[in-house]
């Protein structure tokens, strides 16, 4: 027996027969219509966001279309910079050197901006002066960005209108940096150098073997703490003269080394007593654990402890086959 294509409701009432839905074709000027709408109500809601978030510090930042934008290329002597204006246009441009007076009464008679430098020696300590003066500052990573090798066009002047350029228009592409605090990067000092001492002694130590083989002799095999007084009776009589104050200034750098092993030793202790639980992984001592820890500074701030990894550069190298 056949169905009837039209089926009743318990009132007695006939409906007409479902079809299958397939995709609604809209107008294009319907489509647009509704995106202009959205995008306008956007656009609305633009100055009560800036409200809302004003104090609060944003993840990444934007472009710069109300304030002054000033790039500086920094250089060891002498710097240079480039102030552009509300619009884009070059205001100024000049040189100021670099010293924390100069830098500081340049800044405090400027009125509020947004200062991009280059990271690299001085840019730690610039920051923080610019920044005591109210200006946001950007520490641009040069390695990351594009197109700084293949400029053929290039010098200070020039660097310094690039990075208040793209400071105002695109400064995620300057792929900014944070420096270490103060008090990090004066703890980082005693490794650094600590590390220093240990490479001018190695560096003292294979010259007065390699001399020493030169006149058909060999020095025996020891560590370098040892170095002085097991080859000091080793050395051929005819280059002994010239060859000893090389193996007396090792042993006076060595002295040296072990009064920085007992500073960093108490620096863990005392200041950054985490670095124990580092330590309980064999081969991680006070000088390893230390270094991880001001390396990193913040590890909050990453958001996986994958993360770790690549920022301290341990990634596969990775090639790209144009």
């Amino acid at each position: 027996m056949k169905k009837n294509s039209n089926s009743q409701t318990k009132s007695g009432q006939k409906t007409k027969p479902t079809k299958a839905r397939g995709p609604v074709q809209r107008d294009s000027k319907e489509v647009m219509a509704e995106l202009v709408a959205k995008l306008s109500e956007r656009l609305d809601q633009k100055p009560a966001q800036a409200k809302a978030t004003e104090g609060k510090p944003q993840s990444a930042p934007g472009p710069n279309g109300d304030r002054l934008t000033v790039g500086v290329d920094l250089g060891d002597q002498w710097s240079n910079y480039c102030i552009l204006g509300l619009e884009g246009e070059t205001l100024a441009e000049g040189q100021l050197r670099t010293t924390r007076e100069d830098v500081a009464k340049f800044f405090r008679a400027l009125a509020a901006a947004r200062v991009v430098i280059e990271v690299g020696t001085h840019s730690a300590w610039v920051r923080e002066v610019v920044v005591g003066c109210g200006h946001e500052v950007l520490v641009a990573n040069p390695r990351l960005m594009e197109g700084t090798k293949r400029r053929k066009r290039k010098n200070d002047r020039i660097d310094a209108h690039k990075l208040a350029r793209l400071g105002r228009v695109d400064p995620q592409s300057l792929f900014p940096i944070q420096h270490r605090s103060t008090e990090v990067r004066q703890d980082l000092v005693v490794l650094r150098a600590r590390d220093a001492l240990v490479s001018v002694r190695t560096e003292l130590i294979n010259t007065t073997r390699g001399l020493v083989k030169s006149m058909g002799a060999r020095l025996p095999k020891c560590s370098s703490p040892s170095f002085p007084k097991k080859v000091e009776e080793a050395l051929p009589a005819e280059v002994r003269e010239a060859l000893l104050p090389l193996v007396r200034l090792a042993e006076e750098l060595s002295d040296c080394i072990k009064d920085y092993d007992e500073r960093i030793e108490k620096l863990g202790r005392e200041k950054y007593g985490h670095t124990e639980l580092l330590r309980q992984v064999k081969g991680v001592g006070p000088l390893t654990s230390l270094a991880y820890v001001l390396t990193l500074e913040n590890p909050d701030r990453f958001r996986k402890s994958r993360d770790v990894g690549p920022y301290l550069g341990l990634v596969p190298k990775c090639n790209v086959s144009k």
